[in-house]
């Protein structure tokens, strides 16, 4: 197979079956950087901050609309290595899709080389893209919000790859583990039976609280409490009563950029869902620790 034929095939493969790419419609595209490399700045804290690649990137993506007045720009957003988009083919059967990305990618590459911004690699010249894109056909609006939230959360789980993990004896853990030293620990534990009332109270209560509390954060109450305790200045220690989790949800982030979260879990990985067995044997861990 020749290097032309096996791009084809490539694209074929990344594209939908008898799919027509100069439809009107809302496509989310995702393109690579050459080799994966991170060229295109870095993330600090939860923000993406282009170097002089990344900036000549985003202004070439803000003129699309410029050169294809059928097309609209939804959500986007830079990564150091990729580069994510909404895109909105407005009236059919005008420039498609591919068109309309390879005039992006054409123009950064051309101006880039042009400036300087990038220099030759292993004496050839410099490639700023991976070739092709990746695509998602967005038919529903239901979609299209997912694909958005996911667009404008990347930074913050870009971020969060680089919150320590290891194991502590049996247990394994996911954040501060020097939280482990605070002295001033309080456990929370909230009924099911708990009233509204007790509730609100609880949250006001914890809301000034600057000490570790300690929870499985299993509860209805306990997870109305967690919500408050994100947005304050207490430090966190969940006691998971399950396999530790994978992912951490973008609700956490601050408080684990702040050093204010740990997560906690002794159990295996097959044990994905927690049980009254798991949250009594943690809340008795809990205890423990709180010396209760």
């Amino acid at each position: 197979m020749s290097g032309a034929d096996f791009k084809k095939s490539m694209s074929q493969k990344l594209r939908m079956e008898g799919r027509d790419y100069s439809s009107s419609g809302w496509y989310f595209v995702t393109l690579g950087a050459d080799y994966h490399r991170k060229l295109f700045g870095e993330v600090v804290g939860s923000e993406m901050q282009p170097n002089a690649l990344g900036q000549l990137v985003e202004r070439c993506w803000l003129e699309i609309p410029q050169h294809y007045a059928h097309v609209e720009l939804g959500a986007w957003q830079l990564m150091p290595n990729h580069f994510h988009g909404i895109v909105r083919i407005v009236r059919s059967g005008e420039a498609g899709l591919g068109e309309v990305l390879n005039l992006f990618k054409g123009s950064v590459t051309r101006e880039a080389r042009k400036s300087g911004i990038v220099g030759s690699r292993h004496g050839e010249k410099a490639r700023v893209w991976a070739p092709n894109y990746y695509d998602v056909i967005c038919f529903r609006d239901e979609e299209l919000e997912i694909r958005e939230r996911y667009v404008r959360a990347n930074p913050v789980r870009w971020a969060l790859r680089s919150v320590p993990v290891g194991r502590i004896k049996r247990s394994r853990f996911k954040g501060n583990v020097e939280l482990l030293k605070a002295q001033q620990r309080r456990a929370l534990r909230v009924s099911r039976k708990a009233s509204e009332a007790q509730v609100e109270a609880l949250k006001k209560e914890l809301a000034g609280f600057d000490g570790v509390v300690c929870s499985t954060f299993f509860s209805p109450g306990e997870k109305v409490c967690l919500k408050v305790l994100l947005k304050g200045r207490a430090r966190i220690v969940w006691i998971v009563p399950m396999a530790m989790p994978e992912k951490i949800p973008t609700q956490w982030a601050e408080a684990f950029w702040e050093g204010r979260a740990l997560w906690l879990s002794a159990f295996p990985d097959e044990q994905t869902e927690a049980t009254r067995d798991s949250c009594d044997a943690a809340n008795r861990w809990i205890e423990q620790f709180c010396g209760q």
